[in-house]
């Protein structure tokens, strides 16, 4: 009988021992959100699928976006590169929501990577636009609530991206109220695109399309400077008033920025000039511009240049009707996100074939391995590049950001001094002749940190003790519940 009492005894001592571990444990089990704010009249904690890198720094998949959003302040998102376009961590709403409020937990050994973190919203995650940007780093790890936005406008996507540093940060939070997608203002405009089926020497693949398909390394390549016919642009289909207009340059050749003009006519004859650039670019980054002449309205818009062979990347138009009523396209009528493109191999030699097929890889994913053309036959490969001539280097576990189909071209020594461009030059136009060098070439994680610097040593990179203490409490109670079963039926 003493024995029994005593065994009861000893078990009820565990259980309120246990009870107390697992209160502690639910406290350091805490769900996303954790920030506790108060939560905005008409709100909602805006919930759905992560996107952005899925891994992170060193390609760990516990830095990746997912981390933002764990509730753990002690994990992050860590980004591959520094302020690259694709490195960020955010949320698709699965419907277009009007944020009121953002809660940013920045990552507690990097609180001065704070400054130049921004939020940003879209609608095809394409285009986005920018709603708040900070303008300092932090001395310490705290939150910060954002309330005051730059844009008021419904979007289905909202990321956390920094343009400047390393945008590491160990919580974020949006905060927003539902729309219904109607409202007037300026939106990206789509249309049916106009200008040159054809580009330089013929080339269809360098033909006006070529500025509105999304891809920064494809280009419009005129067949012809200065002439009038030469252009790419967009029948809108219904007059339209510019609000801005973003204009990406063709990689390589940033002096043909000179003298690009934007211009709109309402018959595809007679042309309104409503901006002209005065100057060369001075990096390969987006032009945006939103001081524009004449601007009263029209159906047709293109990109055209009277002085330079007018090269560009990538067009971007925004605006409204003269009547200012007008309903945005829908996520669903935007262009979709490709989920996975082909990728082929140039391998620059004529004596080489590998025999490596053509294979798909996913935006937003990671390149697999690459083969390795060094041998003794065939000394001096350097490496894969995304350009014939410069570019980005890319290997294996490289992020993948090109949106449609494309082509790595293999790098040799013997290819390293060479200047002349891939168009072959026409009898009537002097050969072309390269502009300045790209001077931002998208990094890869190698380039652009090999170590952090003092004081931000990735010191979880192993696995995060957090979940194994939750895990570990459960399993003791459920042992527990289990012995209290079997003596209750003594």
């Amino acid at each position: 009988m003493r024995h029994k009492t005593l065994t009861k005894s000893l078990l009820l001592a565990a259980g309120i021992f246990l009870l107390f571990g697992i209160v502690l444990a639910s406290t350091a089990c805490a769900a996303y959100p954790v920030s506790g704010t108060d939560i905005p009249d008409g709100s909602v904690l805006l919930m759905g699928e992560i996107i952005g890198e899925q891994n992170g720094w060193d390609g760990s998949p516990q830095t990746g976006a997912a981390a933002a959003f764990d509730g753990h302040k002690s994990s992050y998102y860590d980004p591959t590169v520094k302020a690259a376009d694709y490195a960020y961590c955010g949320i698709d709403a699965g419907a277009q929501y009007i944020l009121t409020k953002v809660m940013i937990l920045p990552r507690d050994s990097q609180p001065g990577r704070f400054f130049g973190a921004s939020i940003q919203g879209s609608n095809d995650m394409v285009d986005w636009e920018t709603l708040f940007v900070s303008s300092e780093g932090l001395g310490s790890q705290e939150w910060q609530e954002i309330t005051d936005f730059d844009i008021s406008a419904p979007f289905r996507y909202y990321r956390y991206w920094n343009g400047q540093e390393h945008g590491d940060v160990a919580e974020v939070e949006f905060y927003g109220r539902p729309s219904d997608g109607n409202y007037v203002g300026p939106v990206l405009l789509t249309g049916e695109v106009i200008g040159e089926s054809a580009g330089w020497n013929g080339q269809r693949d360098k033909g006006a399309h070529a500025a509105f398909d999304g891809d920064r390394y494809t280009y419009y390549d005129p067949s012809a400077k200065s002439d009038d016919r030469a252009y790419c642009g967009i029948d809108l289909g219904q007059p339209f008033i510019l609000s801005r207009v973003r204009i990406l340059p063709r990689e390589g050749w940033l002096d043909r920025y000179k003298g690009g003009s934007i211009q709109g006519s309402n018959d595809l004859e007679d042309w309104v000039t409503l901006y002209e650039s005065p100057s060369a670019a001075s990096s390969w980054d987006w032009q945006t511009i939103t001081e524009l002449d004449e601007n009263t309205g029209y159906r047709y818009y293109r990109y055209w240049n009277g002085q330079e062979h007018g090269d560009v990347a990538e067009l971007q138009f925004y605006g409204y009707p003269p009547d200012g009523d007008y309903t945005p396209p829908t996520p669903a009528t935007l262009a979709v996100p490709v989920t996975e493109v082909t990728v082929r191999l140039d391998y620059g030699r004529d004596d080489l074939r590998v025999g490596v097929e053509p294979f798909k890889v996913t935006p937003g994913g990671t390149y697999p391995a690459l083969p390795d053309l060094a041998s003794d036959e065939t000394p001096g490969f350097l490496g894969w590049y995304s350009l014939p001539s410069g570019g980005v280097p890319v290997k294996e576990g490289s992020a993948v950001t090109r949106l449609s189909d494309h082509t790595l071209y293999a790098l040799w020594e013997t290819d390293k001094d060479e200047s002349a461009p891939a168009e072959s030059p026409k009898t009537d136009e002097p050969a072309e002749t390269p502009g300045e060098e790209e001077t931002e070439n998208p990094p890869t994680p190698d380039e652009t940190e090999t170590a952090e610097t003092e004081g931000s040593v990735e010191e979880d990179g192993g696995l995060n003790p957090v979940p194994i203490v939750c895990i570990a409490v459960s399993a003791l109670a459920f042992v527990f519940a289990l012995i209290v079963m079997a003596k209750s039926k003594d």
